[in-house]
């Protein structure tokens, strides 16, 4: 059986949101320190590690997106629960990179665990994220 291509892609299928022109730079930052801190902690792959430091900084980007939108005029009451809704499913995506990160290190370090790893991650991204935020 061979399948005949329907030209453009059917309406389920949906496009990763893209960067506007002036988050760019703030991409590049966050995730610039995000690789900073993967390297002091040793054992950086950028071809595994770079799908969960895009997933983290596209996320803080997206999630700051939200916080202005919950914070303008332009939110309601019937918007609010769905934008927060959002805001905390963002919030959990992040918290899996991180996860993923951990359990990547402890794989390549063996000297520590998963858990001690993943904290420690978790602590130093937070640091360095809210000192370089805006």
């Amino acid at each position: 059986m061979r399948l005949k291509h329907a030209g453009a892609p059917t309406a389920s299928v949906r496009k990763t949101p893209r960067l506007r022109e002036k988050d760019v730079a703030e991409y590049e930052r966050i995730r610039s320190e995000i690789i900073k801190v993967l390297e002091k902690l040793g054992g950086y792959e950028p071809a595994i590690d770079d799908i969960h430091v895009d997933v983290i900084s596209r996320t803080m980007i997206y999630l700051r997106r939200i916080e202005y939108f919950v914070d303008s005029d332009l939110a309601t009451g019937d918007t609010y629960s769905s934008v927060t809704d959002c805001k905390l499913k963002m919030a959990k995506m992040i918290q899996n990179a991180i996860s993923q990160l951990a359990l990547n290190r402890s794989d390549r370090i063996r000297k520590q665990t998963q858990a001690g790893l993943e904290n420690e991650l978790r602590e130093k991204l937070e640091r360095t994220l809210k000192n370089g935020k805006q």
